[in-house]
C-alpha cells in the first residue's frame, strides 16, 4: 500500500552542542530552506546536531543511550528496587505483564528519513569539501546504526530503510532477519569508522565511537544471530575494533571512576569518555537528571529517638523523586574487598566480618576504603555523608533516611512503641542509595528545579571496551586473554593491585553459567557498567541468548534460558540502631518479584500498529 510522506520542518535546536554559536547568530530559523541547508556547512552542521540530540536521547523502552531517567530503569535488574510510591510502568517488565497490545516503540520513520536525506544530499552536493562530506557522512552512518540497535535489542530484525523512499516505493517494507539487521548496522558503522576523525569536539562522534560501537552491538549480534558460538564471526569483530581502539596497552585510556559520574567539572575532562551526551544549565534542572530520581526526601518528619541521634538540620526536597531507585544488596554483594592477607574476596568471606567491630568495620570500610573503589563511588550507604556534605544520612533502623514503611523498620511499632524511621515514606527501601550520576555539589534548595546545573550522561567509553574485549575472548574460550582485558577495569577503577588482581583471576575458568571465570566477568562488568545505558539488563539478555541458541529455530520462545538474576525477591540490609549488628531481608518491587520469561528475549510488536505495516510478529506473541 502506498502512503504520502508528511514531511515536517527540521527545528534546529543545537543547544548541547558549544560550537554552533556563530551559526545562531545568522539565518532565522523561519527563513531556513532545503536548499539552504545543504549548500552550507554550518546548517548542515546544525542538522547533523538535532539528529544527534534526537537519536541520543531516546526514551525508548529500557533502551535509550543517555535517557535523564535511565537511573530508574535499573529496576528492571535485581540491581536497584524501585520506591514504594512507584507505579507499574517503570517495573511492568520484571514480571509477566507484557501484552501484544503494549506499545515498547518501533522505529522512528521520521527520523530514518531525516538521517538518509541529508546523506543523499550530502553525497551529491558539489558545495561542501571531501573532508566535510566524509565527517558528515561517518557521523549519519554512526547515528543511523545506533538509532536502529535501540529497536533491534528489542525486536531483533527490523525493517531495513536504507534510503529516501518516494511514492513510488512500496511503503509496506518487510522486516528483515536479526541478522540482516545487525549485519546493516555492522556495516555502517564500519563505514562511519573510515569516515570519522580521529578526535573531535565533546557529544561528536569520532573513528573510535564507530568502533567502541562495532564491539556493543558485535557482542549482541554474536548471541542472538550465532547463539554465542566460540567461532562466530562476530567476537572477531569486536577483537578487531578493540585492538583499533589499541586496548593492549593495560588500561592507560581509563580515568578515576569518582571524577567521571561525580562531578561534571571532572567529567568533561575525563580523557575515558569515547563519547559523551551533555545536558546545559540554561535548560536543566535537578529535576531533569537521574539525580532526581534518586535522591533521598526529608522534611523533618521522623522518630523522635532519629532527630535526637541523626538529626537533619537542612530541607532535602526532591518533588517526584517518589519513584526512587534503592541498590540491593544483591548489587552491593558485588563489589569486591581486599583482605588482610592481600587476596580480593567478597565482603562476607573476608576476615573482617569477624574483626569488625561494627556494620562499617564488617562491610564498608568507610575509613580505609578497603572495598572495589567504585562502590565508594556508586552507592550510598549508612552514615555516610551526603548533599555537598551537609548532612550524614543513616539509612539504619530508626534512621533519618530509612523508609518508615518499609522492612527495614518492620516491627517497630512492636519494639518501640512508635513507627520508627523517616515517615515521608519517599526514602530507601533497601538500607542504600545510589549516587554515580549523583554530583557532590548539589545543596538543599526548596524546589529541584531552582537547582540549575551542566550534566554529563556517558554513551560510550574505554571502561565498557575494556571489557566487551574481554567478552569476546571469553566467549572464544581464550581465557587468557580475557583475564588479561578484565584486568584493567579492576585495577585501575576498582584500586586493585595488579598482583592481587592476577592472582584472584588465576584459578578461574570457564564460560558458562557457574563457571568461575564467567560468573566473575557477570560481577566485574556490573560494577564497572551499573546505571549507564541499562548495560545489566541488555548483558543478562545477551548471554541467557547464548545459553539458549539463538534465533536460528526460535526455540528459545518456549524453552529458552531462564536468567536467574532476573528471578526472585530483592535483597535489603537491615542495620540496628546502634550501628553494631545486621541482617538481610527480601522484599520486591511494586508489582511483585522478579520473573523472567523466555518470551522477553524478544517483545512483541504492538498488534494495531503491526497489521497496518504489514511487519511480521515475533514468535511466541501471534
Amino acid at each position: 500500500m502506498k502512503k504520502r510522506l508528511i514531511i515536517g520542518m527540521l527545528g534546529l535546536t543545537v543547544m548541547f552542542f558549544s560550537s554552533c554559536k556563530k551559526f545562531l547568530e545568522t539565518t532565522p530559523y523561519d527563513k531556513i530552506t532545503g536548499e539552504q541547508t545543504w549548500n552550507s556547512e554550518n546548517l548542515t552542521t546544525a542538522y547533523i546536531y538535532q539528529v544527534y540530540a534526537d537519536v541520543l536521547g531516546t526514551d525508548a523502552w529500557m533502551s535509550g543511550y543517555a535517557h535523564p531517567y535511565s537511573a530508574r530503569s535499573e529496576g528492571t535488574t535485581k540491581n536497584v528496587m524501585v520506591g514504594t510510591l512507584n507505579g507499574a510502568y517503570w517495573t511492568k517488565e520484571r514480571a509477566e505483564l507484557m501484552l501484544k497490545s503494549d506499545n515498547y516503540g518501533w522505529l522512528n520513520y521520521s527520523l530514518l528519513w531525516r538521517i538518509n536525506s541529508a546523506i543523499a544530499n550530502i553525497e551529491t552536493s558539489t558545495t561542501f569539501s571531501s573532508e566535510f562530506k566524509n565527517r558528515s557522512l561517518g557521523e549519519l552512518y554512526f547515528l543511523r546504526a545506533a538509532h536502529y540497535f535501540v529497536y533491534a535489542k528489542l525486536y531483533g530484525g527490523l525493517q531495513l530503510i536504507d534510503k529516501v523512499l518516494t511514492l513510488d516505493d512500496d511503503l509496506q517494507i518487510p522486516r528483515s532477519s536479526a541478522k540482516e539487521t545487525y549485519d546493516f548496522m555492522l556495516a555502517d558503522l564500519q563505514k562511519a569508522a573510515a569516515a570519522l576523525p580521529a578526535t573531535a569536539e565533546r557529544g561528536r562522534a569520532t573513528a573510535k565511537a564507530a568502533n567502541a560501537m562495532i564491539m556493543r552491538i558485535g557482542l549482541q549480534a554474536a548471541a542472538y544471530v550465532d547463539g554465542g558460538a566460540a567461532n562466530s564471526g562476530y567476537y572477531d569483530k569486536v577483537i578487531q575494533s578493540g585492538e583499533a581502539l589499541g586496548l593492549s596497552n593495560g588500561g592507560t585510556q581509563l580515568s578515576p571512576y569518582y571524577n567521571m559520574f561525580r562531578s561534571y567539572e571532572t567529567a568533561v575532562t575525563a580523557t575515558e569518555f569515547i563519547l559523551t551526551r551533555e545536558r546545559n544549565k540554561t535548560n536543566t534542572s535537578l529535576y531533569d537528571v537521574p539525580m532526581q530520581y534518586q535522591g533521598l526526601w526529608s522534611t523533618g518528619k521522623f522518630s523522635a529517638y532519629a532527630k535526637a541521634n541523626f538529626p537533619i538540620n537542612v530541607t532535602m526536597n526532591f518533588w517526584g523523586m517518589d519513584g526512587g531507585s534503592w541498590p540491593t544488596q544483591d548489587l552491593v554483594d558485588d563489589y569486591l574487598v581486599s583482605d588482610v592477607d592481600g587476596q580480593l574476596k567478597s565482603w562476607n568471606n573476608a576476615s573482617y566480618v569477624t574483626t569488625g567491630k561494627n556494620v562499617d568495620e564488617k562491610m564498608y570500610f568507610s575509613n580505609s576504603k578497603k572495598r572495589d573503589q567504585r562502590f565508594y563511588a556508586t552507592i550510598l550507604y549508612d552514615s555516610c555523608m551526603y548533599f555537598n556534605n551537609q548532612v550524614r544520612v543513616f539509612f539504619r533502623r530508626d534512621g533519618n533516611v530509612s523508609n518508615a514503611n518499609s522492612k527495614i523498620n518492620e516491627g517497630s511499632v512492636q519494639e518501640y512503641g512508635y513507627q520508627s524511621g523517616n515517615t515521608e515514606n519517599y526514602n530507601s527501601s533497601t538500607g542504600y542509595a545510589m549516587v554515580k550520576y549523583f554530583y557532590d555539589n548539589i545543596v538543599s534548595l526548596p524546589s529541584p528545579s531552582d537547582q540549575k546545573l551542566d550534566y554529563v550522561f556517558s554513551v560510550l567509553r574505554y571502561g565498557e571496551a575494556y571489557l566487551n574485549m574481554a567478552e569476546a575472548y571469553l566467549m572464544k574460550g581464550d581465557f587468557a586473554n580475557a583475564k588479561k582485558y578484565m584486568l584493567p577495569t579492576m585495577v585501575r577503577h576498582g584500586g586493585f593491585s595488579e598482583s592481587s588482581v592476577n592472582q584472584y583471576l588465576n584459578t578461574l575458568s570457564g564460560n558458562n553459567w557457574g563457571s568461575s571465570l564467567f560468573e566473575a566477568y557477570k560481577r566485574e562488568r556490573n560494577v564497572e557498567m551499573v546505571y549507564e545505558n541499562n548495560d545489566r539488563y541488555w548483558s543478562l539478555l545477551r548471554w541467557g541468548m547464548r545459553t539458549s541458541g539463538g534465533l536460528r529455530d526460535g526455540a528459545y520462545v518456549g524453552s529458552g534460558f531462564v536468567i536467574p538474576e532476573l528471578q526472585g525477591a530483592l535483597r535489603g540490609i537491615r542495620i540496628s540502631r546502634d550501628g553494631k549488628s545486621y541482617s538481610f531481608f527480601e522484599d520486591n518491587n511494586v508489582v511483585g518479584e522478579a520473573r523472567f520469561s523466555a518470551k522477553r528475549y524478544l517483545m512483541p510488536i504492538n498488534e494495531t500498529f503491526r497489521l497496518k505495516s504489514g511487519v511480521k510478529q515475533n514468535p511466541g506473541w501471534e
